[in-house]
């Protein structure tokens, strides 16, 4: 496997990486050979090159049809598929996160159990749970790729530092307070990073008030008087407690990662998708993860994920299916696992657990172990995407004392509630 993925080979640096995707999303190719782009999220050449050790996998398994990828780093997807939306132009497989799938279900095709066994894959491949990232209103539009939750990530050479206890799999918020005060008191490092991104910001609200943004009805419900509670707890650690810096602004949509990397802030908020990163050898220090701290109501988390869909002006469906399951069937999926992904096929999520370093197995093991625990799917609104990005202005404003956390979730509400 770690040959195959050293090898890109000069196919995968030939890709074409500008996300400026063709008419129907196919081209002539040499010979009868069909083009199809896939068009996917990368902001760093590492993310890219994982993206073509994966297609060289796929192109392997679908030496009949000719794959091109193109890239846009994540801040910038949604606009470019807005517009690539607008004109008719999507690339015929494009990804899409699950927790925004809500409002794009226009740009995708349905997907039958006649298509799934063109792409060679079968529902049976999946929990619900991880399939279920890619349907709305029981109609499935794609394919997942990968299955992820939040993790608390902490630097143990502060923990120890401050001489607290290194949190756990069983913490509650209390304890996660407490631990933030101490180490911010002992070490002069603040304890937490609080953030603007949307899953990283609202883990700790869920998990406090037992509430998600959005309700059992599918409406948004920021206003709701116990999430508002949770949400000014949490804008509290960084205006009341002092255990978080205020984030400076808007565009810092790296924030938080920045400050843990650093080693400014002992504990922050991420997905799984980085948890063999923050635990790595390549950090500066030690660390851990664990899962979301519970409330007062117990366990509490969401289970997120990402996948691949074909767009509605795919004028080669067939070639699409085919490269679809290519994407994201067994072998890329191994290639994902080696990667530190954690694979959305549930015959694909232990090799995960077998290309963890040994350092750092126990630790995560238990981490997953738990973390999907109590564990829903994010519900989200048509307007949703809307929603997230407007959250860093609005967060910032809380974070500088410009704005309260009512006010502003107040104005989300007014703004986006239908």
């Amino acid at each position: 496997m770690k040959s195959r993925i050293a090898a890109i080979g000069a196919m995968a640096a030939a890709t074409a990486l500008a996300l400026t995707g063709c008419a129907g999303g196919t081209e002539s190719g040499s010979g009868d050979a069909s083009t199809i782009t896939w068009n996917m999220w990368s902001g760093d050449n590492e993310s890219t090159k994982k993206l073509e050790a994966q297609m060289e996998v796929a192109q392997a398994l679908v030496p009949d049809v000719k794959i091109e990828l193109q890239t846009a780093p994540w801040a910038d997807f949604f606009t470019k598929l807005n517009a690539n939306m607008a004109s008719g132009k999507l690339s015929c497989v494009t990804a899409m996160n699950g927790q925004r799938l809500a409002g794009y279900t226009d740009a995708f095709m349905p997907l039958t159990d006649e298509d799934l066994a063109t792409a060679g894959i079968s529902r049976d491949d999946y929990n619900p749970g991880a399939l279920s990232v890619m349907e709305s209103e029981g109609t499935l539009y794609g394919l997942p790729y990968d299955t992820a939750t939040m993790f608390l990530f902490y630097n143990a050479d502060l923990f120890a530092e401050a001489g607290v206890a290194e949190p756990t799999n069983d913490w509650t918020l209390d304890d996660f307070e407490a631990a933030a005060v101490a180490i911010t008191e002992k070490t002069g490092v603040k304890g937490f990073a609080v953030s603007i991104d949307e899953f990283q910001w609202l883990s700790l609200p869920m998990a406090q008030s037992g509430l998600q943004a959005v309700n059992d009805d599918g409406e948004l419900d920021l206003t709701n008087p116990a999430f508002v509670e949770a949400a000014e707890w949490y804008s509290s650690l960084v205006t009341d407690l002092g255990v978080s810096n205020a984030v400076p602004s808007a565009s810092e949509t790296t924030w938080d990662p920045s400050q843990f990397e650093n080693g400014q802030a002992a504990m922050i908020i991420d997905g799984t998708w980085n948890a063999t990163k923050y635990t790595g050898e390549d950090m500066p220090f030690s660390g851990g993860a664990v899962r979301i701290p519970s409330g007062d109501d117990g366990l509490y988390g969401v289970a997120l994920g990402s996948g691949y869909g074909i767009a509605a002006n795919c004028e080669d469906k067939e070639a699409a299916l085919k490269v679809l399951g290519a994407l994201t069937g067994p072998d890329v999926q191994a290639v994902i696992a080696e990667q530190g992904g954690y694979p959305a096929q549930l015959s694909s999520q232990p090799l995960y657990f077998d290309a963890l370093p040994e350092a750092s197995k126990e630790n995560l093991t238990a981490a997953f172990t738990a973390g999907f625990d109590g564990s829903t799917a994010q519900r989200v609104t048509e307007e949703w995407t809307q929603v997230a990005t407007a959250f860093p202005q609005e967060l910032v404003s809380v974070y500088t004392g410009q704005t309260s956390m009512a006010d502003a979730l107040a104005s989300l509400q007014s703004r986006f509630a239908k």
